[in-house]
């Protein structure tokens, strides 16, 4: 056993001498069949497709998200996000204050009902290679616009006790480096 499995195997002994810090009850575990509706969701950002790039990039700076749901007659007809800035319009030498967000946004997004599992909307996201998906009711009027973000946001929150479980500094002072590895 060489200098550095010890030192591992000692990390490892530190990090597991508490064992699991909460037990958590068949009602408490998250469950892979759980809605959509059962994570802590902010109400979906909506403009109208008339709105200009550089609104829409004001917008999702002030309220911190990383998409915006586009919307007529209250109905979904798009989602503009991060993703359609960094293909669509960054280095393309566009005024963003003469442009309008329909022209860049992702027309007839897929979604997903409130009432959808966890692990199939995971599953959707991840095979469709979405970040966010718009969450409708049945008349396609926007609710939520679900993020991978949200879902593992929720995970690290319930399970927190068993995630935090490193000590605040490594036994060995040594291995410690500016980059926290």
């Amino acid at each position: 056993m060489t200098d550095y499995d010890e030192h591992i195997d000692d990390e490892m002994n530190v990090m597991n001498e508490g064992g699991s810090s909460t037990k958590k009850g068949p009602k408490q575990i998250i469950q892979l069949k759980d809605p959509v509706s059962s994570l802590a969701l902010r109400k979906s950002i909506c403009t109208t497709g008339d709105t200009s790039i550089a609104a829409c990039l004001q917008l999702m700076k002030e309220e911190r998200i990383g998409c915006l749901l586009i919307t007529e007659d209250d109905k979904l007809v798009g989602i503009f996000t991060e993703r359609d800035i960094i293909r669509r319009i960054v280095g393309k030498n566009l005024s963003h204050a003469d442009i309008d967000v329909q022209d860049y946004m992702t027309n007839d997004p897929d979604t997903l009902t409130s009432d959808a599992p966890l692990a199939f909307a995971l599953n959707y996201m991840i095979v469709g290679g979405y970040r966010h998906v718009p969450i409708v009711d049945e008349d396609n009027k926007p609710e939520y616009c679900l993020s991978i973000k949200d879902i593992v946001k929720h995970i690290g929150n319930h399970y927190f006790s068993e995630i935090a479980n490193l000590p605040p500094t490594p036994k060995n002072p040594g291995w410690a480096t500016v980059d926290g590895g």
